[in-house]
């Protein structure tokens, strides 16, 4: 998994109430005149109605989780990248390398978001949620909406139905039965397992496995693939090729001056074939 880059703390995303569209802003603004359609819209209030909707976990759930057999498990810092083992009932911990604070949290998302979460703990966007930012965490589950990332370093379960914009990166992907759903931007991960309906680009760097409930439309770039008698399979399939990472650009000499633009997005422009679809049934 690629590191993440650094977001600036002094900005957030702020969406116009009147016609949607997202812009960034000072952290510190009170209110702003939209870009695009002109209209002033308050920005206290659109953070009001955010921090509503970013809800811990309940009485009942904590209790729960108390109740329920302590275990210890793995967890990755956001900045190096170390693992560490942790129990499952605690709620922070510091990185034993380099000393960053580790969230551990469980939260979930039920309404418009635009603040960014990270936490080793799970992320859940409810049907009513819509994730408009970067959302980093150790496990997450999608029955909303995403127009922003999410970057997981566990396991990402998608039961959402519609278009989804945003894009979605993690160590492993289900697409859970009763799913169905549109990916505008690519799916990436290095194991999936599909059991429900996806239609998009995935990119895996090991296993796609088509369950017997699963059907997948669209493009696949995977080392392999197995699918299972009654899943489903139409569209263009690449074994082994797989978009390449964007080589780092050199940094530029101390006296000299240089712009340069950022990388390219990878999948994105993936170069697709000219040869018909095909569709491919377990059996």
């Amino acid at each position: 998994m690629s590191n993440t880059r650094k977001q600036q703390p002094d900005k957030i995303s702020a969406d116009c109430p009147h016609c949607g569209f997202s812009q960034l802003e000072s952290a510190y603004a009170k209110s702003t005149i939209c870009k695009k359609c002109s209209q002033h819209f308050s920005i206290e209030k659109l953070l009001a109605k955010e921090v509503s909707s970013l809800k811990a976990p309940s009485l009942f759930e904590k209790l729960n989780k108390m109740i329920s057999r302590e275990h210890v498990r793995e967890v990755h810092c956001f900045s190096c990248g170390a693992a560490q083992e942790v129990s499952s009932a605690a709620e922070s911990s510091s990185c034993p390398k380099c000393g960053s604070y580790i969230d551990l949290r469980d939260f979930r998302i039920t309404g418009p978001f635009g603040r960014t979460v990270q936490t080793q703990g799970t992320v859940t966007v409810m049907p009513k949620g819509d994730v408009t930012t970067r959302i980093l965490c150790g496990m997450a589950r999608i029955e909303g909406k995403v127009r922003g990332t999410i970057i997981c370093t566990g396991t990402v379960e998608i039961k959402a139905e519609g278009k989804m914009s945003g894009s979605v990166e993690t160590e492993h992907l289900m697409i859970l039965r009763k799913c169905d759903v549109e990916c505008q931007r690519p799916i990436k991960a290095k194991t999936m397992d599909v059991d429900g309906k996806i239609t998009g680009e995935l990119i895996c760097e090991g296993k796609v496995t088509v369950q017997k409930h699963g059907e997948v439309y669209g493009i696949i770039r995977a080392k392999s693939i197995v699918i299972e008698r009654g899943g489903i399979f139409s569209g263009d399939l690449h074994i082994g090729e797989l978009p390449e990472e964007p080589a780092p650009e050199p940094e530029p000499p101390k006296s000299t001056t240089l712009t340069a633009e950022g990388p390219k997005p990878v999948g994105g422009d993936a170069k697709r074939t000219g040869k018909k679809p095909r569709r491919i049934a377990g059996g």
